[in-house]
């Protein structure tokens, strides 16, 4: 970040989405130009690997309460990939170089499709993963430009048919949940190419804050019999030395800040309440926009999540 980004003079862009921006179509992509092909073996179906770890813990006859239908929708399933081990040092070495200075390298950012084209996985194994889900009934939405992700939907059949494991109803604390019961299987033809599945379950990670009324205060009891001081934007300038900046005339004019979220803002109105009441409204105009990216003729899987 610039040294001249301020908190108080900015465009403040909260984008809600579901997704990765960066995609593409697995017949467009051109990925792992410099990469060892690993899926040389003929696919044969009856011999197979386990994915080891690619179960939820919930997954359990306690919790069990029966298979979905079998025409159940599964959307969005991720099939993680994986690098040769010598693209995977490849990519570690350039990391390191991009933060040595006299490098090369030094903060030379690459596009989503150069980093896929330098550390992605050969074309041929993608063509190889997405022909056989397809050949599976899958529907192939996109890979994605970094090579490492493909995201493909279908039924609980076809994740049966495909995977050898089974979409089940489950019952969590109370919660409604489904999920796989036990870990998938794939041709070992493959073994050295894929990772896991994400989304063969709809379990999702939880904060660990609770929510607790607003205060009105700055300073407030810590319930351990002392207070407590809320980090306000002039206790930050005061930290991090920022005052003589601001002094200067260095606030973050024209700056654009972007932050992704997985769930819609509570009230656009926070924003504005926040810079009238910590003194900000005196700084130059700032402004709040929420955007949503609607899905893309790549067929990506962007939604609107709402507010959770």
């Amino acid at each position: 970040m610039p040294r001249k980004m301020g908190f108080f003079s900015f465009f403040l862009g909260v984008v809600g989405l579901a997704c990765s921006p960066l995609s593409a179509h697995a017949q467009g992509i051109d990925s792992g130009q410099h990469s060892r092909a690993l899926v040389t073996q003929k696919i044969d179906e009856n011999k197979r690997v386990l994915l080891s770890g690619n179960k939820r813990p919930e997954a359990n006859a306690g919790n069990d309460r029966g298979a979905v239908a079998e025409d159940f929708p599964v959307d969005h399933m991720l099939l993680q990939l994986k690098r040769p081990a010598e693209q995977e040092q490849a990519l570690q070495e350039f990391i390191d170089e991009q933060q040595t200075k006299g490098s090369p390298d030094f903060h030379r950012w690459l596009t989503a499709q150069e980093f896929g084209e330098r550390f992605g996985l050969a074309k041929q194994d993608l063509d190889a993963i997405t022909n056989w889900l397809q050949s599976h009934g899958f529907k192939v939405n996109v890979v994605y430009s970094s090579g490492m992700v493909i995201d493909f939907s279908g039924t609980a059949r076809q994740v049966r048919e495909a995977f050898q494991t089974e979409i089940h109803y489950l019952e969590v604390k109370g919660e409604k949940h489904i999920a796989n019961m036990n870990d998938p299987q794939i041709p070992a033809a493959f073994a050295s190419a894929v990772s896991g599945i994400v989304s063969l379950h709809d379990f999702r990670p939880r904060a660990m804050y609770r929510m607790h009324q607003p205060k009105g205060q700055y300073t407030f009891p810590d319930g351990f019999g002392g207070n407590g001081y809320a980090v306000v934007p002039a206790d930050l300038a005061t930290i991090y030395n920022l005052n003589p900046l601001f002094s200067a005339g260095y606030s973050g004019q024209g700056q654009t800040i972007v932050v992704i979220e997985d769930t819609d803002v509570f009230s656009a109105s926070d924003w504005n309440t926040f810079r009238s009441t910590l003194g900000l409204s005196g700084y130059t105009s700032g402004s709040f926009t929420t955007v949503h990216p609607a899905p893309s003729s790549r067929v990506n899987n962007c939604f609107s999540p709402g507010r959770i």
